[in-house]
C-alpha cells in the first residue's frame, strides 16, 4: 500500500492552514487514505468539476501557485517535510497491513483511531451497500433502490402495551360513525432518526411489516455514505444468519469472519475498533432467531454489548415477542405511517407518474378501510403492487383483504424462509383462520373493538378445546390460549395490545373481513335475517358489503334487504304520500332506462325541502327548481349535487349553504323560458323583481319563500311542504341511507340472478301497498 499521512496530522495541518469544512474533508480523504481524485469525489458525492475547485483552494492555502500535476507533487513535499520536522523517525504508514496470507491480521501498535475508522468506513461501503441498498418483498419482480422509495419513520417513545389505560379510554378514539383511529391516543412521537441520535442503544420494536428492517437498513446505508454517525464504523448483522451458522461462532469471531471474507480487517482490527467505541452495531431482526438458538443469542448479545458498551447499538424485534430484557437499552416502537407519509410513500413508488399518484391517493383517501391497511408500510406496499397491476383495486373489496390477511399470515415469512416457533402445534393455518374468525365475529357483534385479555383467551380457549389432541385441563387450556395470543400478535400482527391487557385487531378492517366470512361460511337462514336486519346500522355496513361479495349468491340477502328497507315506512301514510310523489316525478320526467336513478333523485330533493329550516327555505326552493327543470329540459341527472344539498342540511344545522339564489332564480328562468312554460317564467319574473333585500325582515323573506313555494308547487309539482316530524325525518334518512347500501351492493361484484336484480331494482322506492 503506497504511503499515507497520519489523519491527527493532517487535521493539524488543515488548522494551522484555515481550510474551510469543504476543503478539509476532501484533504484528509486524499492525503490521509490515498485516494484517487474521482474516488474523493464520489465518496464525498460531489461533482469532480467542484472537487477541482477544491483542491485548487486548498494549493492557494499552502501558497502553491501555477497549473498542471507538479502542484500535487508540491504540496505532498510540503506535507512530508512538515512530518518530519515534527518526528524525524517516524515514517507515514498504513494502519492496516496489505491483507495477503502472508501479513494477515498485522496492525500497527501506535494506533491512530481516527484514520482506522475512517479506513473502516471505506472499505466497509462494499458490504453495507451489497446488505442494505435495495429491497424486494411480496410479489415484486426485481429489487428496488431503498433510497428511492424510503420514507421518513417515526417512533413513539412509549410502548403502546404498556399503556395503563382502560378500554373507555381506548373508545375515546371513536370518532362517533367514523372509523376508530386506534394509533392516535396520547401518541409521543419522534423522528427515528432523533431516537437513534438521542440512545446510544436503542431496541426498536414493532408489528410486523412496520418498517423495522427497512428502517435499520437506511439508517445503516446513511452511516456508511457519511450522512450521520460519520466518525463510526457501521456493522450491520442479520441475527438469524448469524444464529443458524452451523459452528455456532461467538459474535465477535462472526463479525471478524464477515470483514475478513470483505478484505475489511481482521478480528485484531475489529478489537481495536470496539475498544475505541467507534461502531454502530445493526442487529436485525432478534424475534427471527429460532427457539433452539435464542438462549444462546440472547446471552452472546448481552455480554457484547456490555464488554464494548461504548458504541451504539440498534436491534429489531418484533412486539408481543419473547421479553427480551437488555437492562441498558432504550426501548421505541416503530409508528404506522401518518396521511403524508402515504402519500410521500406513493409518490416514491409511482415516481414519473403523478397521475397514477394523484388517483392512487384519491382512492384511498375515499376508502376508509383502505386507508387504515396504509398506515402499515407492509400493507400499504401490497396496495402499491395491486394498483400497479391493475390501475385500480379490486371491485370484490374482499379479495384485496383476502390477500392481506395472507401476507401476514402466510407469505411475509414464507417469502423470508422463516421458520417461527409453533406455539400450539395442533392450531393449523386453516384452524387459526377459523379462530381468528371466530373471535372477530363474537367481538364485533358485541360491539367491541378493544377487548380485554381475560375474554379473548376466554373465546380461544372455547375454540380450542374443540381440537384433535387438546388439553382438558383448565389451566393448561389457558395457559394455550395466552400463548396463542401472543402468537398470533408477534408472528402475524392481527391481534395488537393496545393497553396493558387490552387487545384490539391490528385493523378493523381485518375484524370486519373476518366477522364476515364467518358469517358467510357459516350462515343459514337465521344469519341471513340477522345480516339484513343491520341494514340501517353504519357500523355494519362495510360487513354488508364484504358479505355479498363473498357469497356464491347474494340473492336471498339482498332480497331480505330490500325487504328491510321497505318495512322501515310501512305504516305511515305520510312518508308513503311522499313515495308516490317520488313515483309520479320520476315518471313525468320520461327518463325510463334510469327510472331508479330518477326515483332517487326526486326523493332526495323532497328530502332536503322536508329538512330545511325558514332561514334556508328559500335557497333550497330555488336550487331544486333548478335541478327539476334541468332534468326535465337536458337530462342531466344532478344525483351528487342533490346528496349534496340534503347532507349539507343535515349538516349545517341552519348556518349558510353557500347557495346562490339570484343565480339560480336566473338558470330556473332561462330553464322555464326554453321550456316554454310562460305562466312559470312570468311568475319567476315576478318573483325576481320582488325579491326581499338583505336588510329585509324575516317576515318579509318568510312571505316571499311562501310566494316561491306557491309557485313551484303550481308549475313544478315540488316544493311541498310535508312538516314531517323529527322521528319521521330520521326515517327518511335510514331509508335513504339503506337504499343506497343496497344500490351499492347490487352494483358490486357480487353474484345474484337477473330476475332477482331486475325485482329488486324495479322496486326501489316504490310506496308499499
Amino acid at each position: 500500500m503506497s504511503t499515507m499521512f497520519p489523519q491527527k496530522f493532517l487535521m493539524r495541518m488543515a488548522q494551522t492552514h484555515q481550510l474551510s469544512a469543504d476543503q478539509e474533508s476532501v484533504f484528509l480523504l486524499r492525503f490521509g487514505e490515498n485516494r484517487d481524485d474521482r474516488e474523493v469525489a464520489s465518496f464525498l458525492g460531489i461533482s469532480e468539476e467542484a472537487y477541482r475547485k477544491r483542491m485548487g483552494e486548498i494549493y492557494r492555502k499552502f501558497d502553491i501557485s501555477g497549473k498542471g500535476p507538479g502542484k500535487n507533487n508540491r504540496l505532498l513535499h510540503i506535507l512530508q517535510n512538515y512530518l518530519d520536522a515534527e518526528s524525524p523517525q517516524s515514517e507515514p504508514t498504513s494502519l492496516i497491513a496489505n491483507q495477503s496470507p502472508s501479513n494477515q491480521g498485522v496492525v500497527s501498535l501506535n494506533i491512530d483511531i481516527e484514520e482506522l475508522v475512517q479506513q473502516l468506513r471505506y472499505r466497509s461501503r462494499q458490504i453495507i451497500q451489497e446488505r442494505c441498498a435495495t429491497m424486494r418483498v411480496l410479489d415484486m419482480s426485481h429489487p428496488i433502490d431503498l433510497e428511492n422509495i424510503y420514507t421518513g419513520t417515526d417512533v413513539l417513545e412509549k410502548i403502546t402495551s404498556r399503556r395503563r389505560l382502560g378500554i373507555a379510554d381506548l373508545l375515546a378514539t371513536y370518532h362517533g360513525r367514523d372509523r376508530i383511529e386506534m394509533g392516535l391516543l396520547n401518541e409521543d412521537r419522534v423522528s427515528s432518526i432523533e431516537a437513534l441520535n438521542r440512545y446510544r442503544k436503542l431496541m426498536l420494536l414493532g408489528k410486523p411489516g412496520a418498517g423495522k428492517t427497512t428502517l435499520l437498513k437506511y439508517t445503516a446505508l446513511k452511516c456508511s455514505q457519511g450522512e450521520i454517525f460519520s466518525d463510526l464504523v457501521p456493522i450491520f448483522v442479520t441475527l438469524r444468519q448469524y444464529a443458524g451458522v452451523e459452528t455456532q461462532p461467538r459474535l465477535l469471531d462472526y463479525i471478524a469472519q464477515d470483514f475478513h471474507a470483505y478484505n475489511i480487517g481482521d478480528e485484531l482490527t475489529i478489537k481495536q475498533l470496539l475498544q475505541h467505541g467507534r461502531a454502530i452495531l445493526f442487529w436485525d431482526g432478534l424475534d427471527e432467531v429460532r427457539e433452539d438458538d435464542l438462549h444462546r443469542v440472547l446471552e452472546d448479545l448481552r455480554s457484547f454489548s456490555e464488554q464494548y458498551y461504548s458504541n451504539r447499538f440498534v436491534i429489531t424485534s418484533r412486539l408481543g415477542a419473547q421479553e427480551y430484557v437488555f437492562e441498558k437499552f432504550t426501548e421505541v416502537e416503530v409508528a404506522n405511517f401518518r396521511p403524508l407519509q402515504i402519500s410521500q410513500f406513493a409518490q416514491r413508488w409511482f415516481a414519473g407518474n403523478s397521475r397514477h399518484t394523484e388517483l392512487f391517493l384519491r382512492k384511498v383517501e375515499d376508502n376508509r378501510p383502505i386507508q387504515e391497511l396504509a398506515t402499515n408500510p407492509l400493507l400499504l406496499t401490497l396496495l402499491c403492487l395491486v394498483f400497479d397491476e391493475f390501475g385500480d383495486f379490486p371491485t370484490n373489496r374482499s379479495e384485496l383483504y383476502r390477500e392481506g390477511l395472507d401476507v401476514l399470515l402466510k407469505k411475509w415469512d414464507a417469502k423470508r424462509n422463516i421458520e417461527r416457533h409453533q406455539i400450539y402445534k395442533n392450531l393449523s393455518m386453516q384452524r387459526k383462520e377459523d379462530l381468528l374468525a371466530q373471535v372477530a365475529c363474537t367481538t364485533f357483534y358485541q360491539g367491541d373493538y378493544f377487548f380485554r385479555q381475560v375474554d379473548l383467551e376466554r373465546y380461544i380457549t372455547d375454540y380450542i378445546r374443540n381440537l384433535p389432541k387438546a388439553h382438558t385441563d383448565e389451566e393448561a387450556l389457558q395457559l394455550d390460549s395466552e400463548a396463542i395470543i401472543k402468537a398470533i400478535e408477534s408472528q402475524h400482527g392481527l391481534f395488537v395490545e393496545r393497553a396493558k391487557g387490552i387487545y384490539s385487531f391490528s385493523h378493523l378492517t381485518f375484524q370486519e373481513y373476518l366477522a364476515a366470512r364467518e358469517l358467510v361460511y357459516n350462515g343459514n337462514q337465521d344469519t341471513l335475517t340477522l345480516l339484513a336486519s343491520k341494514i340501517t346500522d353504519h357500523r355494519w355496513h362495510d360487513i354488508l358489503r364484504l358479505a355479498v361479495g363473498m357469497m356464491r349468491s347474494a340473492d336471498d340477502l339482498l332480497q331480505l334487504m330490500k325487504d328491510y328497507c321497505d318495512r322501515l315506512l310501512i305504516g305511515d301514510s305520510q312518508l308513503q304520500t311522499l313515495l308516490q310523489w317520488v313515483n309520479q316525478k320520476a315518471e313525468s320526467a320520461q327518463v325510463p332506462d334510469r327510472i331508479q336513478s330518477v326515483r332517487a333523485f326526486y326523493l332526495t330533493l323532497g328530502r332536503a325541502i322536508a329538512q330545511s329550516d325558514p332561514i334556508n327555505l328559500a335557497n333550497v326552493l330555488a336550487r331544486t327548481l333548478v335541478l327539476d327543470l334541468d332534468l326535465c329540459q337536458n337530462r342531466n341527472l344532478n344525483l351528487d349535487l342533490a346528496f349534496d344539498l340534503a347532507r349539507a342540511l343535515e349538516t349545517k344545522d341552519g348556518e349558510d349553504l353557500g347557495l346562490d339564489l339570484d343565480l339560480d332564480l336566473s338558470l330556473a328562468l332561462e330553464y322555464a323560458q326554453e321550456m316554454q312554460e310562460p305562466h312559470l317564467a312570468n311568475a319567476l319574473t315576478e318573483l325576481i323583481a320582488n325579491c326581499p333585500d338583505d336588510a329585509d325582515s324575516d317576515v318579509q323573506w318568510q312571505n316571499w319563500a311562501n310566494d316561491l313555494r306557491l309557485q313551484t308547487v303550481n308549475h313544478r309539482n315540488i316544493g311541498q311542504s310535508w312538516d314531517f316530524t323529527p322521528h319521521q325525518i330520521e326515517l327518511l334518512r335510514q331509508y335513504c341511507n339503506a337504499n343506497r347500501l343496497l344500490v351499492e351492493c347490487l352494483e358490486s361484484d357480487c353474484y345474484v340472478r337477473q330476475s332477482v336484480r331486475q325485482a329488486i331494482e324495479q322496486s326501489l322506492l316504490l310506496p308499499t301497498t
